[in-house]
C-alpha cells in the first residue's frame, strides 16, 4: 500500500479527501471524485469504504495530530493534491483546501508551490519549472534548463549534423538479439510503434528515450496517453526525485487537464484513472531498481531475460485490469513520444 495507516486515521484522511474534492463542502461529489477517494481507501490505504455521504469537512488541525510522522504527513498531502485535480480542472477551492491541509501538518514542499500557482492566469512559470525539475529528475540531478538552455533541442539532438547512425546501428542490432530478452524487447518495442532509434532524426535523446521506454518495457505500460501518465507515476517512485513538480504533476496537467508543456509530448484530457493511478504509483514504491540511476547501465543487461531483469527490480506484475487503456489500433498505441 502507499500509506500505511491505522483504520481511524486512514478514515480522517479519506474524510480530508473528501473536504478538498467538494471545496471544504461548498460544491457537490462528483461521480469521478467519489470513484478516486473510494478506490485511494482499498488500493493506497488497505481501508474500509470511506463515508462519502459524510457533510462536515475534516478538520485540518485534527488531520495533522493525527499524522505527526513528517514522512506520512508529506504523502498524505500528496494524494490530497492528487485528489484536487481528478475532475480534470484548477480549481480554486479544491486547491486552497490542499494548502490548508499542507500547511497544517507542516508540509512546505516545492509541489505546493507549483500546485497554488496553478491559479495564476499565466501558467508559463509554473510550466518552466515543473520541465526544470523534470528534466533534472531523469537526468538523475545532473542537468537542469539552465545547464542545456533549449529544452527541445536537447530532447531531439540527432537531426542534420547531430546524427550519429554508430549510435543507432548498435540500437538496431539488438533486434537480431534472443527474444524475450531485455534488449530484444526494447528493440520490438521501438519496431512495434515505428520510433527512431537513438542516433537517428527525429529520434528522442538516448539519455532521456532509453530508461523512459526501458521502464515502459519493464512496467508493462503502454504509450497511449493514459500509459504515459501511469508510466511517469510509477517512475516518480522508483526514481524519487523531484517525484511531484517533475513527474506526477506534469503528467496530469499534460494528460488529464490537457496542458501542453511541449510539442514532443502535446496533451490530451481525461487520461486520470484513479485506481490505475494508484496502483502504478504503489508498483512503483515496491521497485528497487531503478532505470533511470546514474548507476544503471542499459546495455550491461539488453542480454538478460527480461523477466529476469523485471525480478531484479523487484517490479510486481501488473493486473491487466490496471493496464492503461488504449483505443489505437493493436500493436499502436499512440503517436510515439518515446
Amino acid at each position: 500500500m502507499i500509506l500505511d495507516l491505522d483504520e481511524p486515521v486512514a478514515q480522517l484522511l479519506l474524510g480530508a479527501a473528501r473536504s478538498v474534492a467538494t471545496a471544504g463542502g461548498s460544491a457537490p461529489l462528483s461521480d469521478r471524485a467519489a470513484g478516486a477517494i473510494a478506490s485511494l481507501a482499498s488500493l493506497a490505504l488497505g481501508a474500509g469504504p470511506p463515508d462519502l455521504g459524510a457533510d462536515d469537512p475534516v478538520d485540518p488541525v485534527s488531520l495533522a495530530s493525527a499524522l505527526d510522522d513528517d514522512d506520512r504527513a508529506a504523502t498524505a498531502a500528496e494524494l490530497l493534491g492528487v485528489v484536487a485535480l481528478v475532475d480534470g480542472s484548477l480549481d480554486r477551492g479544491r486547491i486552497d483546501q490542499v494548502a490548508g491541509f499542507a500547511g497544517a501538518m507542516g508540509v512546505q514542499d516545492h509541489w505546493l508551490a507549483d500546485l497554488v500557482q496553478s491559479l495564476e492566469p499565466d501558467l508559463g512559470p509554473v510550466i518552466a519549472d515543473m520541465g526544470d525539475r523534470n528534466l533534472r529528475s531523469v537526468t538523475d540531478g545532473r542537468l537542469g534548463v539552465a545547464e542545456i538552455g533549449d529544452v527541445d533541442a536537447w530532447l531531439l539532438p540527432y537531426g542534420g549534423d547531430g546524427a550519429d547512425p554508430d549510435l543507432a546501428a548498435r540500437y538496431r542490432a539488438l533486434g537480431d538479439g534472443h527474444e524475450g530478452t531485455l534488449g530484444h524487447a526494447f528493440w520490438s518495442f521501438y519496431d512495434r510503434h515505428g520510433f527512431a532509434f537513438p542516433g537517428e532524426p527525429g529520434a528522442v535523446n538516448e539519455v532521456f528515450g532509453t530508461p523512459h521506454d526501458t521502464t515502459h518495457v519493464l512496467s508493462g505500460y503502454d504509450t497511449s496517453p493514459q500509459g504515459e501518465l501511469l508510466v511517469s507515476t510509477f517512475t516518480s517512485r522508483m526514481h524519487p526525485i523531484h517525484p511531484m513538480e517533475g513527474h506526477v504533476l506534469p503528467v496530469i496537467y499534460s494528460w488529464h487537464l490537457g496542458i501542453e508543456f511541449n510539442k514532443l509530448a502535446g496533451s490530451y484530457r481525461g487520461a486520470l484513472d484513479a485506481p490505475k493511478f494508484w496502483v502504478a504509483w504503489e508498483r512503483g514504491l515496491r521497485t528497487t531498481g531503478d532505470a533511470f540511476a546514474e548507476g544503471f547501465r542499459f546495455w550491461d543487461h539488453v542480454s538478460e531475460p527480461i523477466d529476469g531483469v523485471r525480478e531484479a527490480f523487484g517490479i510486481p506484475a501488473l493486473d491487466p485490469a490496471h493496464a492503461a487503456h488504449s483505443t489505437a489500433r493493436p500493436g499502436i498505441d499512440y503517436h510515439p513520444i518515446a
